[in-house]
């Protein structure tokens, strides 16, 4: 019987060697990746600028940039200012004069409009990461298609998790605080981004951004929306790429 008892006991103790072991292997791990998070603290070693073209109004500028193992398209808004001639050419009045409430007016449309959803999801993200130099999101900028808003996603984000929507609802949504909420269509496009920080951190084409407690809201909106996604930044590719390219 005595013999028994001092075997349980071994087993016991090896079970509770493994059990630390584990643990503290887990806790190294958690530790490992907060440190490579906290290495990475600004995005400019993820991209650089290719080329820069003045669009046609010669308001904004559209900058081509090397983002991470892909290109993607920005239109930067560069002057914000109440163009006189052009609004005379516009109105066929070459005796306008605008009122003082029309250049303000004129002014917070154009900033407005100058960012969309997707610039203000990433700038949102990237703020509350704390990670700086952050040039290329700001309320001045646009990525001009779909399309660029999946290549940074798939070069530098990681999906988490993913939903279906039927009749613009989402019941079974849950998403964790921190993220980046992604709608697509049927054709898988990424119609609309959003921030999410326990509330929908979203921007309505040339509408000011706002703060939604309920998915609802966006979806009556993006009423076309099929597949929900939620993506956090992947620290790994992240640290692979840098790793690589310098």
């Amino acid at each position: 019987m005595g013999t028994i008892i001092n075997k349980m006991k071994v087993v016991k103790k090896l079970q509770l060697t493994i059990l630390v072991a584990m643990l503290l292997g887990f806790k190294t791990s958690i530790s490992q990746t907060r440190i490579e998070e906290s290495k990475f603290v600004s995005i400019k070693s993820l991209y650089h600028i290719v080329d820069t073209i003045k669009t046609k109004d010669k308001t904004s500028l559209t900058l081509t940039v090397s983002w991470m193992d892909s290109v993607i398209e920005i239109r930067k808004t560069t002057i914000v200012k109440y163009d006189l001639v052009e609004m005379r050419k516009f109105g066929r009045d070459p005796a306008f004069v605008p009122k003082p409430e029309d250049t303000i007016r004129f002014k917070d449309l154009r900033k407005t409009f100058s960012q969309n959803c997707h610039s203000y999801a990433l700038e949102k993200y990237f703020v509350h990461q704390n990670i700086s130099d952050n040039a290329l999101f700001t309320e001045w900028t646009s990525l001009t298609e779909n399309k660029y808003m999946e290549r940074i996603l798939s070069t530098s984000f990681q999906k988490m998790s993913t939903f279906n929507t039927k009749r613009r609802k989402c019941k079974d949504c849950f998403f964790s605080a921190g993220t980046i909420i992604v709608f697509r269509n049927k054709w898988n496009s990424p119609i609309h981004t959003v921030y999410y920080d326990g509330k929908f951190h979203s921007k309505y084409g040339g509408w000011a951004a706002k703060a939604e407690s309920h998915i609802q809201s966006i979806l009556k909106v993006y009423w076309d929306t099929k597949v929900i996604e939620e993506y956090r930044l992947d620290y790994g590719k992240v640290r692979d790429f840098i790793s690589v390219s310098h």
